[in-house]
């Protein structure tokens, strides 16, 4: 820049890219529309290392001020929290609903915005928490995992679910083999007591004509009326996992389940 000549030419990306300088002028990393990430010395402009980044474009990237971490962003939802000296995915941040477009970070590297086309901006804050690089690589593991079971029970050409409207905050979720196996509970729960509440009607009617039959409850239900036995499936379904689990109940399922919404209100025991 003191010349004005021309000192170097960075060779290896497909498609237009952002980029972004370390505070010491040491290192440039670049994504691209290539999926990749790319980190440069720029004392003789070779490229240290290109990672695979993201399953979609990478949209921008930056690095934290008097570090080589950098973040980065992509169409896949995703913020990804990187060490460009060991070339190591360190975190990833899951929250938005549709691909994240930009991301900006503070002078003190104690918080990120980022802003994506679900139409929400969202801080997030550095916590005093350790996390464990080891323990997030297990984690991104399970999800792997996790994400096949999904593709086995949704269909993969399903229309993409519609963006929330603007204002609007939504949970991150993801259903996983626990809330698949809660939603399953639940509705085994809702069909016990569906044929239990036809057995008491019908013997109701039986005694209303004179036919005295004694009443045997159905075991399965452990003594607990068709509400309580109903809420005790609900009551064993963790809250982290409460969102998704309610998310997977069919439509008439879910009609069920809130027809007992009244009698757990005016019962404050329950």
């Amino acid at each position: 820049m003191d010349s004005f000549k021309f000192f170097l030419s960075l060779y290896g990306h497909k498609l237009p890219m952002p980029m972004d300088i370390s505070s010491d002028g040491a290192l440039l990393v670049t994504g691209s529309a290539d999926k990749n990430l790319k980190i440069w010395g720029l004392d003789f402009g070779d490229c240290h290392k290109s990672i695979f980044a993201h399953v979609d474009s990478v949209m921008a990237v930056q690095f934290v001020r008097n570090t080589h971490y950098v973040f980065s962003v992509g169409k896949d939802r995703l913020i990804n929290y990187w060490d460009a000296d060991k070339f190591e995915l360190l975190l990833t941040l899951e929250g938005h609903h549709a691909e994240v477009w930009c991301l900006s970070i503070s002078n003190r590297g104690d918080f990120i915005v980022s802003g994506s086309h679900d139409r929400s901006i969202r801080r997030w804050d550095r916590t005093e928490e350790p996390f464990f690089i080891k323990e997030e690589k297990e984690k991104r593991l399970e999800q792997m995992f996790e994400s096949d079971l999904d593709n086995a029970f949704e269909n993969r050409y399903a229309p993409k679910e519609e963006l929330p409207e603007e204002g609007v905050v939504a949970l991150a979720g993801k259903k996983t083999q626990e809330t698949l196996s809660a939603t399953d509970s639940i509705i085994d729960a809702l069909d016990i007591v569906e044929d239990e509440l036809k057995r008491i009607t019908e013997h109701a009617e039986e005694k209303r004509k004179g036919k005295v039959v004694d009443f045997q409850p159905n075991v399965l239900m452990l003594g607990l009326s068709p509400s309580d036995f109903v809420l005790r499936a609900l009551s064993n379904v963790y809250a982290n996992d409460m969102e998704q689990t309610l998310l997977a109940l069919p439509f008439l399922d879910a009609l069920k389940l809130l027809s007992y919404l009244k009698d757990w209100t005016i019962n404050p025991d329950k």
